[in-house]
């Protein structure tokens, strides 16, 4: 399927969402479906008019609202699959090798704005350079083998793609203890190459990383892995996501969203200006 074709099938879905909405009696607004759904009118707006693909979970609550029977439900879930089938994207390729909760992450990460991302120890997966991922990696590499180890590490440049693409490249506003940037993971020269890689990374005006330094204390010594994902539809309160140590937690609860961003803006109230950020970790690069 061409992308024009794969463009009038998601049309084609949201002609016929749309037509379901305004055959119920009373008619539910685009508003009460979005605060069915636990998003924002603009969503279904979008969806309705092909923008956007409902997932699984969504069409069902929507269709429910509907009272639509089974055996239209069955046909629609057909087209959005086929519809969505013809989406290639670049991760499928990886998928007998990535667990399922990272898959949705990456579904996730795919269509956001912006990331705001807080850790500790260790530096931020998007600047992550491939040296850094083997040192990090090396216990998981015995665990997991090689081979799947190395796809994983693809994965993860990949994924940092977002931030670089043209045209609508998503802003990554990030946060690390200071013991990130000090400990010599993998030794001195790749630590270096690290350093110098975030600095550059930083001269781009949609990247930012803001160091918490070791006098912000417990702050800076926050075990936290924290993502938060926003989305360019206005009112989505959008997705946070937590390294669970065994997996991804993915919370998509406007109140469990909400709490994690004030979780980050508290850290990122202690955490050094982004200048002064990068300064150190120039000065940090020439001492290596």
């Amino acid at each position: 399927m061409t992308k024009a074709q794969a463009s009038r099938a998601m049309a084609s879905v949201g002609r016929r969402l749309r037509t379901l909405r305004m055959d119920v009696r009373p008619r539910p607004t685009q508003a009460a479906v979005g605060a069915a759904l636990g998003k924002s009118q603009d969503l279904v707006s979008l969806m309705e008019k092909g923008g956007q693909l409902p997932t699984d979970q969504q069409l069902m609550t929507m269709l429910d609202l509907y009272g639509v029977d089974e055996s239209i439900r069955l046909d629609l879930l057909a087209e959005i699959r086929e519809a969505r089938a013809s989406q290639a994207a670049w991760w499928d390729e990886y998928l007998a090798d990535l667990p399922r909760s990272l898959v949705r992450l990456i579904e996730l990460e795919d269509p956001a704005s912006k990331v705001s991302i807080a850790t500790g120890a260790l530096i931020p997966w998007p600047f992550q350079i491939h040296q850094y991922m083997q040192a990090v990696d090396e216990f998981h590499e015995r665990e997991n083998g090689v081979e799947k180890t190395a796809v994983q590490h693809t994965v993860r440049r990949r994924r940092q793609d977002i931030f670089f693409r043209p045209g609508r490249p998503a802003v990554l506003d990030a946060l690390c203890s200071e013991a990130a940037i000090r400990a010599q993971v993998g030794g001195p020269a790749v630590m270096r190459s690290q350093l110098d890689h975030i600095a550059e990374a930083m001269q781009r005006p949609n990247i930012t990383l803001r160091i918490i330094p070791f006098s912000a204390g417990a702050a800076a010594a926050t075990q936290l892995n924290l993502n938060v994902i926003d989305y360019p539809t206005p009112g989505d309160p959008g997705v946070a996501t937590m390294d669970t140590g065994t997996g991804v937690a993915i919370l998509e609860d406007p109140k469990e969203v909400r709490a994690r961003r004030r979780r980050f803006d508290y850290l990122a109230g202690r955490a050094l200006t982004p200048h002064d950020s990068v300064e150190l970790i120039k000065t940090l690069s020439k001492d290596l």
